[in-house]
């Protein structure tokens, strides 16, 4: 299940690209959420394949070796640190399964970092603990594999800025694109192959939610603008953010016309997009708006929500 977060992101990035100008068609803007998404799954599973794509440069290299008249023993060893960790293959096939060949991303566009990735790989000490077993198990293997993306992706900062030549929005997904990939690692337990996130489709509830709030902050945008006005002292909208407008209108959408969600969590889930995608003092503006809004729109019984403690 993709995080309604990173829904609320791709949303307001379509969004910001409506108010720019470009696509204005609803279908098509819909349909560009979706892509968005959907390559969010994609460099995912892109992610989840790293420690194959790794084992097998080292291989290639081994065999290369190993081809020549005289080869170097050394150099066999030097490319062997992953070659005992047999749950690599099988997670390269439970990615196959769940659709990578359609992806739009290749690890042969950073295959030039490879070399440099093996080498700092073999100085960790996890790594080199790892070589006492000839034969690990399988808990041992998949603790080694999580280990291996987390140091990568937590740690190493070139190794991000190179996944950000391939997809410049890496920045954006980070955090819950990684969270993802170690949760379905820590998933795994006994079975045979890895468990990877259900594919996305149209119709997923969370991609739904998406298009629901893109479809209604369109169609109620000018409404939009009178609300904020009247709790904003001198109302012009061309003095505020671009983004910080949208933000606000997406969140009345969400008041007004979600009613499966708490109030609280949408004003805590925009606070932190504000945070993170707007200027340095947008938060605490956007946070009193949003809870004048609030304030008038249960005075007016315009906030409707359908359980208990949603308001």
């Amino acid at each position: 299940m993709i995080s309604r977060r990173l829904v609320r992101i791709k949303t307001l990035q379509t969004l910001y690209s409506w108010n720019q100008g470009h696509a204005q068609d609803v279908g098509d803007l819909k349909k560009e959420l979706f892509s968005k998404i959907q390559t969010t799954e994609q460099f995912y599973l892109f992610l989840l394949d790293f420690p194959y794509e790794l084992q097998q440069f080292a291989k290639e290299k081994q065999d290369l070796e190993k081809s020549k008249y005289y080869p170097d023993q050394f150099k066999i060893k030097y490319y062997d640190n992953l070659n005992y960790t047999r749950f690599i293959p099988r997670m390269h096939e439970s990615v196959i399964v769940n659709g990578a060949p359609q992806t739009q991303f290749d690890w042969s566009n950073l295959a030039n970092y490879f070399e440099d990735w093996y080498k700092r790989l073999r100085e960790w000490d996890f790594v080199q603990d790892y070589q006492f077993f000839t034969d690990p198990t399988e808990q041992q293997q998949l603790e080694f594999v999580e280990q291996i993306l987390f140091t990568f992706l937590e740690t190493q900062g070139d190794f991000n800025d190179a996944l950000e030549e391939v997809y410049p929005q890496w920045f954006d997904d980070n955090e819950y694109t990684v969270r993802d990939v170690l949760k379905s690692l820590k998933m795994h337990g006994n079975r045979a192959t890895l468990q990877v996130k259900d594919a996305i489709r149209p119709n997923n509830e969370e991609v739904a939610l998406g298009a629901q709030i893109l479809v209604k902050t369109i169609a109620n945008t000018q409404e939009y603008e009178s609300l904020i006005s009247t709790v904003t002292d001198n109302w012009d909208p061309s003095r505020i953010a671009v983004i910080d407008l949208l933000i606000l209108k997406m969140a009345l959408t969400e008041f007004m016309h979600c009613p499966e969600i708490p109030v609280k969590v949408t004003i805590n889930e925009y606070l932190e997009i504000t945070k993170n995608y707007s200027t340095p003092n947008s938060s605490k503006f956007v946070n009193g708006i949003m809870d004048k809004l609030r304030i008038d729109l249960a005075k007016n019984d315009r906030i409707q929500k359908s359980g208990r403690g949603l308001l």
